[in-house]
């Protein structure tokens, strides 16, 4: 190997590591001074929510809220996929993509996907 190449190699493999690690963290910077809530909750789904991707045993919802952003973070297909808060009649709403994640309270959390494909559905409820 020639000597340009052994100085580059190292400097390539500490790149991929470093963005490895990154891609599992997330820092956001908002204006306003914001103060987010930091919620974990404790969710099982039925068996409609493993055939959309959510996992088979209990799993972990993160909620994050401030006086004007709301985020769930949930586990779908092996990826923590982040929704955002969207507008509803009752309860917390929040959408990704094509997916729902809809926690009515007292009434339990609905997971649900609008498209590609035929609608379906998932009731989930929190485990204390």
């Amino acid at each position: 190997m020639n000597r340009r190449c052994r100085s580059v190699v190292p400097g390539v493999a500490v790149l991929a590591l470093s963005l490895s690690a990154a891609a599992s963290d997330l820092t956001l910077h908002l204006d306003g001074g914001q103060k987010f809530t930091r919620i974990a909750a404790k969710v099982q789904c039925d068996a409609n929510g493993v055939k959309m991707g959510l996992p088979a045993q209990t799993f972990t919802v993160e909620y994050l809220n401030s006086a004007v952003n709301h985020l769930a973070i949930v586990p779908v297909k092996g990826n923590s996929k982040i929704f955002v808060t969207v507008p509803s009649a009752d309860g917390a709403k929040y959408a990704a993509e094509q997916l729902t994640w809809w926690d009515a309270g007292g009434r339990g959390t609905t997971f649900s996907s609008d498209f590609p494909g035929p609608k379906m559905s998932s009731s989930c409820h929190q485990v204390r």
